[in-house]
């Protein structure tokens, strides 16, 4: 700790980024719940110029030391800033930072609301690690369902398997429930409903309590008819393999 407080007292004033995120690397190689103050610094002193070429190993070096112990919400406001003014590669860094912290720290609401709307990113990787900050939460907002169903549409497999993970710890009650609100029920397409019905439901039993559920719903025809096909096709694969 000496030694990260001697270098620290010498690079601290530098306005050399090269200098800067050597150290920074530094403390990500060596988390330690001490090196937040030395973090906290580099946040809330660096000019914007200098900012700029160090953040990326400055968000790692947070996640790192979140990973290992609770941090405050500045933290969390500080990484929720910067995602919106930085690009692709230090957004994903940003998400991934954010599910270490989310292990020893409570995520803020704001920052679930980020994680949600993040399920919209272009950028793939983003998607992939939004769901396993998601996957780890204990409630997941209900208005952040529509963003789930939306990206089950997906042709990325490990982005409609994230979703898959998510949906599968609901039952079929809650599972109607979510689709019933807001209309999400009219997201999906039919290899998204298929994928939804392979992982929800293992039996013919359950899987007609839960075709009765939408027969009986006040869905528009056209979608509840596109369920109900699939549902149909999914049961009789179901009975073949009895």
């Amino acid at each position: 700790m000496a030694f990260f407080k001697q270098e620290f007292d010498e690079i601290k004033e530098s306005n050399n980024p090269v200098i800067i995120n050597d150290f920074i690397i530094k403390l990500s190689e060596n988390p330690n719940k001490d090196h937040i103050k030395y973090l906290n610094y580099f946040i809330d002193n660096l000019n914007t110029q200098i900012h700029d070429k160090v953040k990326l190993n400055l968000i790692y070096a947070l996640g790192e030391t979140g990973n290992l112990t609770l941090i405050e919400e500045k933290y969390l406001n500080f990484l929720h800033e910067t995602y919106h003014h930085s690009d692709r590669w230090v957004r994903n860094e940003i998400i991934q930072a954010i599910d270490k912290i989310s292990k020893k720290s409570k995520l803020t609401e704001k920052i679930i609301v980020l994680i949600g709307n993040v399920l919209n990113d272009d950028y793939t990787p983003i998607k992939i690690n939004a769901l396993k900050v998601l996957l780890n939460l204990t409630q997941i907002p209900d208005l952040i369902f529509k963003n789930i169903f939306r990206v089950l549409n997906s042709r990325d497999s490990a982005v409609s398997e994230g979703c898959r993970r998510i949906l599968e710890q609901f039952d079929k009650h809650k599972l109607f429930d979510l689709l019933n609100q807001l209309e999400n029920y009219k997201i999906l397409k039919p290899r998204a409903i298929r994928s939804l019905l392979l992982v929800q439901f293992k039996s013919i039993l359950n899987l007609e309590s839960f075709r009765e559920m939408i027969l009986n719903s006040n869905w528009d025809d056209s979608y509840r008819m596109n369920y109900l096909k699939e549902i149909d096709t999914f049961q009789r694969i179901i009975a073949k393999n009895l």
